[in-house]
C-alpha cells in the first residue's frame, strides 16, 4: 500500500533514519502482500480458471462454462447410433432342427416345419496365417545365368512377420497406448505368436521410418491451409523436459518434438516461417514473431482467465467481459459463422466499454516516486489480461468476421491430447528415435482419422509399404 501525497509529504519532512525505517516497512509490507496474493491465487487456481491441466488436480466435478440447454443427457434426436444391425448374407448358416417337444417331451423329428425363428451372432475369427513363398530358380538358356522369380513387395527376409500383425501391434501401442510387455502377452495368448518386446519396438520403428515422406506431404498441405492451429506441451524424453509442437487443421496433423519451446523450435520445424494464412493459438508470445500471417487468439483460455479473476479478485469488468464473449459466440453460431453491420459494431463498442470499466476499476498507474523500489511496478493478473485484451482486440474478435476461424483453439488441444495420455501411461520416451517415430505415427493416424480412414486400415497400408499421403513421384 503506497502512501497518499499528503502522507508522503509528511514523511519527507522526517529525519533520514525515520524515512529509512518507513521505507523498510513499506518494502516489507509490499513483499508480504504480494506473497499472500500470489499464494492465495495459486490455491484458488484450477483447470477451469487457469492454464493448469486437469491431470494436476484431484477429481472435482467440473463447473462448465456452458449454459444449461434444458435437454436430457445422452444421444439427442437425429443422432446416428452405432447399434448392431443384421447382415443380409451371413458367412455361415446353421440349421437347428426341432427333435423333441419342449412342452411334452415327445419325438417330433418327423413333423413338418412351418417356420423358423432367426437369431444372428456377430463374432470374429482369430487365427494366424503362415505363407510359404517358393520362388523358382531357372537357368537362362540364352545367357546361362540363374534367374529367380521375384518375391512380392515387402517379402525380403528368410523368415519375417507380415504387415497385418505389424499394423495390429502399432495400432495397439501407438494408437491405444498398450505397453510393449502387455502386447507381447496379447500376441502370445490371442494370436499364438511369440513376440518379444524388442521385435515390437522394431515394428514401430519400421512403421515410423516408412512415414518420413508422409510427414513432408502433411507439412506441405498445412502450409497452404487458410487456417492453422498451433499449440505446444511439455513431454519427457530420456528423463529431460522437451516440447511437443502441434500444427494442424481439420484435415491434417503435424506433431514434432524439439528441445526448445519458442522461436528456435518453430524455425527448425520450418512450417510457421513460411505460413501466410491465419494462425490460431493461445497467446504464446513466440507466435507473434511471425508477421507474415494473421493471428487469432483462443477465447477458451481467455474465459478461464476471466473466471479466475472473478473468483480471486471479484472485478466486475471481468465477469461482464466473460458474459459478452459467450454471448458473441452464441450469436456467431446462430448467424452461420460471422457477424456484420450494426450487430458487429454494437458488440465491438460494448467490448470497449467493458475495457473502459476495467480501467476505472483497476487502473494501471505508475507508482509514487517517493518510497518506491527501482524497476517496473509489478502488475496484477487482472491488469495483464486487461492489457492483452486491449492490445489484441482484433485477434480476439477475429472469429466474428470469418466463418473459418473458431472461437477457441480446441483443434490443437485435441491433437496433442493423445500425446499427453501416452506420456501418462509410459512416463515418457527412453530414446530420441522412439519419440521421433511416435510423432510421425501420431501425425499420420490423426490425419487419416480426420479424413474418414480407419486407424487400422491406414496403418496396414503403412506397414505394407504404401502409406497414405505419400508425395506424388517426380
Amino acid at each position: 500500500m503506497r502512501p497518499t501525497l499528503e502522507v508522503a509529504m509528511e514523511i519527507s519532512e522526517c529525519s533520514k533514519p525515520v524515512r529509512d525505517y518507513v521505507l523498510t516497512l513499506q518494502e516489507c509490507c509490499e513483499k508480504l502482500t504480494g506473497e499472500v496474493r500470489t499464494l492465495t491465487t495459486r490455491l484458488n487456481q484450477t483447470s477451469l480458471n487457469s492454464h493448469r491441466p486437469p491431470s494436476s488436480e484431484p477429481f472435482i466435478k467440473p463447473k462448465s462454462l456452458r449454459e444449461k440447454s434444458g435437454r436430457k443427457p445422452g444421444g439427442q434426436y437425429g443422432h446416428l447410433g452405432k447399434t448392431l444391425h443384421r447382415i443380409r448374407y451371413a458367412d455361415q448358416v446353421v440349421e437347428l432342427h426341432a427333435v423333441y417337444c419342449v412342452h411334452c417331451g415327445m419325438d417330433i423329428s418327423g413333423a413338418k416345419a412351418h417356420g423358423v425363428v432367426k437369431r444372428q451372432v456377430r463374432d470374429v475369427k482369430i487365427q494366424s496365417d503362415t505363407i510359404d513363398y517358393l520362388a523358382e530358380k531357372k537357368t537362362c538358356p540364352y545367357c546361362k545365368q540363374t534367374a529367380t522369380a521375384p518375391f512380392p513387395q515387402g517379402v525380403s527376409h528368410y523368415l519375417q512377420y507380415g504387415p497385418a500383425i505389424s499394423a495390429i501391434m502399432v495400432f495397439l501401442n501407438q494408437g491405444n497406448n498398450v505397453p510393449f510387455d502387455r502386447l507381447s502377452r496379447v500376441c502370445r495368448d490371442v494370436f499364438g505368436i511369440p513376440l518379444s518386446a524388442g521385435t515390437l519396438v522394431n515394428m514401430v520403428e519400421e512403421c515410423g521410418i516408412s512415414l518420413k515422406d508422409s510427414m513432408k506431404f502433411i507439412k506441405n498441405q498445412l502450409l497452404s491451409a487458410p487456417v492453422l492451429h498451433a499449440d505446444e506441451t511439455g513431454i519427457r524424453v530420456k528423463g529431460e523436459l522437451r516440447w511437443l509442437h502441434s500444427l494442424s487443421n481439420h484435415l491434417y496433423t503435424y506433431v514434432e518434438t524439439h528441445a526448445k519451446r519458442g522461436n528456435k523450435a518453430t524455425e527448425d520445424i520450418g512450417l510457421l516461417p513460411n505460413y501466410w494464412g491465419i494462425l490460431v493459438h493461445d497467446f504464446w508470445k513466440s507466435y507473434f514473431a511471425y508477421i507474415n500471417c494473421l493471428h487469432a487468439l483462443c477465447n477458451a483460455h481467455i474465459l478461464r482467465e476471466l473466471t479466475g479473476i472473478v473468483d480471486n479478485f471479484h472485478w466486475k469488468w471481468a465477469g461482464d467481459m466473460k458474459t459478452l464473449l459467450v454471448e458473441i459466440n452464441d450469436h456467431v453460431k446462430a448467424e452461420g459463422g460471422f457477424l456484420t453491420g450494426e450487430t458487429l459494431t454494437d458488440y465491438r463498442e460494448h467490448y470497449d466499454q467493458i475495457l473502459a470499466q476495467g480501467q476505472q476499476e483497476n487502473p494501471i498507474k505508475p507508482g509514487t516516486q517517493l518510497l518506491t523500489k527501482r524497476g517496473r511496478v509489478p502488475k496484477t493478473k487482472a491488469q495483464n489480461l486487461w492489457e492483452r485484451m486491449f492490445q489484441y482486440k482484433e485477434d480476439i474478435l477475429r472469429f466474428t468476421t470469418d466463418c473459418d476461424i473458431p472461437f477457441n483453439n480446441n483443434q490443437a488441444e485435441r491433437d496433442i491430447r493423445m500425446s499427453k495420455l501416452f506420456q501418462k501411461v509410459s512416463g515418457g520416451f527412453r530414446s530420441d528415435n522412439g519419440n521421433i517415430y511416435f510423432g510421425r505415427i501420431r501425425s499420420y493416424i490423426s490425419s487419416a482419422q480426420k479424413q474418414g480412414y480407419s486407424m487400422f486400415d491406414s496403418l496396414l497400408k503403412a506397414t505394407s509399404g504404401v502409406p497414405l499421403f505419400a508425395p506424388d513421384p517426380q
